[in-house]
């Protein structure tokens, strides 16, 4: 799934689109005419989009209000990592691409720009430090998709409580259509653990003082419920006070409104909080 998006303008998108793929190992996501293209390569989605001129139908290459055409070229540009520049660029000029510069060394690494077909520059990158390593292709990556969002009148996160238990109000876990089936069988008076994905939170901070009482000492997240975490999962257990259209009405839920909501499961015993 890609995160990161990047449009470039091209005089030529099949001719771009070829450049890209063959060369520097991007996938084609859609390409639906001649005029348009999206590519992705991890966490890159790369969109190619032809110039239209005065009149036509352009979406993102459309004129400015002035009449001025948009057009490939400038400075600006994206990174692709390689493990071998040296061999990656004479691989690159052998077959004809465009270079701008010759290889240079910088503070983290050594780079050489080179240009797709329509001019747009390209930074070949082989990281030297640690630092200025992307994430390694072999790193695993799990994609989680919100089941649900959850509709409270809490919207303020410093106005939550820690834990349901204290003092949080009830709400809806909106489900969405596609997942609906799974719910079906939820009664009111069930009780339920909720598992949600809780957006608002940190994820860089791996020790907290419990309860956000700085008179007690530090401790590792993992020892605590606290929500900022590397992957700030929230876990609630709540009961169902009604079902309708597709909602659940819960409480208690300290989550606030529009929080994305990754899984609910049965409760199985009664020691599970």
């Amino acid at each position: 799934m890609s995160t990161v998006s990047v449009r470039y303008l091209v005089t030529d998108v099949p001719a771009a689109v070829h450049f890209y793929v063959e060369h520097l190992g991007f996938e084609v996501r859609m390409q639906p005419n001649e005029s348009f293209a999206m590519l992705s390569r991890g966490d890159l989605r790369l969109v190619l989009v032809k110039p239209a001129g005065p009149g036509a139908p352009g979406g993102g290459g459309a004129p400015m209000p002035d009449g001025t055409m948009q057009e490939p070229g400038g400075w600006n540009r994206f990174s692709v990592e390689v493990s071998d520049l040296d061999a990656t660029a004479l691989q690159l000029r052998n077959q004809g691409a465009r270079f701008r510069n010759d290889i240079v060394d910088g503070v983290g690494g050594r780079q050489v720009i080179v240009e797709d077909p329509s001019g747009n520059p390209i930074e070949l990158f082989e990281p030297l430090l640690d630092e200025a390593r992307l994430a390694s292709n072999n790193q695993e990556i799990h994609e989680l998709r919100p089941i649900g969002h959850v509709q409270s009148r809490l919207t303020d996160v410093k106005a939550a409580p820690n834990q349901g238990h204290a003092g949080a109000p009830d709400a809806w876990l909106v489900i969405d259509p596609k997942v609906r089936e799974g719910a079906r069988d939820i009664v009111v008076g069930d009780d339920i653990l909720v598992l949600t994905w809780l957006h608002k939170s940190r994820r860089d901070e791996l020790a907290t003082h419990p309860q956000d009482d700085v008179s007690k000492p530090e401790v590792g997240v993992f020892s605590t419920r606290s929500p900022a975490r590397p992957n700030p999962i929230g876990l609630h257990r709540v009961t169902v006070l009604e079902v309708a259209d597709g909602r659940l009405h819960v409480q208690p839920i300290e989550a606030v409104d529009g929080t994305p909501v990754i899984d609910i499961k049965p409760v199985i015993s009664d020691d599970e909080r």
